[in-house]
């Protein structure tokens, strides 16, 4: 776990110094012949990722995730992001048959088509291709399973200042039935789903 913390932090630390020159591209407006600058954004984000009900009649299975996000404008209403999360508190609680201290702990990573309104104060909704990485310990055992799939999710967010904003969102990622099939009790077509704080910067 702390390599995946020490990629991200990494990667943050690499794509700040590079955002200066990566916004200035721009896009050709045919109706004006203007050129129309485009930004990149920059985003970290804290959350509660939670896998619905696992075994039947259980309690839900959640973990804080903290992840990061890398964005450039495609239109003045649409932009391509880049996302990666990595658990950085795993869930640990009994969960009936499974026996005592089960832990379990998710990785995301995706790409998302990202529509949002304008104005101080703007609604977004984001649609992608993921991989979630999910990897559970047990009564001495391990087992992980890679999950792909369409992602989906809504948010609003908030300018504080030039530049900079702060979002909510709501995401649901791929369902899975990897467990189900290893026979260790988890019911087929789990669900996982993201809620998050985030803070974003733009750069022109």
């Amino acid at each position: 776990m702390t390599k995946y913390i020490a990629i991200a932090v990494l990667s943050l630390v690499l794509l700040i110094p590079a955002t200066s020159n990566a916004g200035r591209y721009s896009f050709d407006d045919s109706r004006s012949g203007a050129l129309i600058p485009g930004k990149v954004y920059l985003g970290v984000k804290y959350g509660l990722l939670t896998i619905d009900e696992p075994v039947s009649g259980s309690d839900d299975v959640e973990m804080d995730n903290v992840g990061f996000t890398f964005s450039g404008d495609i239109n003045e209403y649409l932009a391509l992001e880049f996302e990666f999360s990595t658990t950085v508190s795993e869930s640990e609680q009994d969960l009936l048959d499974l026996g005592p201290n089960l832990k379990v702990s998710s990785d995301t990573l995706g790409l998302f088509l990202v529509g949002k309104t304008q104005g101080d104060v703007y609604i977004k909704g984001r649609v992608g291709y993921t991989r979630v990485a999910q990897d559970i310990s047990y009564s001495g055992s391990s087992i992980s399973a890679n999950v792909y799939g369409v992602a989906a999710g809504l948010g609003a967010g908030i300018k504080l200042a030039e530049g900079a904003a702060l979002e909510i969102e709501y995401s649901v990622y791929p369902e899975t039935d990897r467990f189900e099939e290893l026979g260790i009790g988890f019911d087929d077509d789990l669900e996982t789903e993201f809620v998050t704080v985030g803070f974003v910067w733009s750069f022109e």
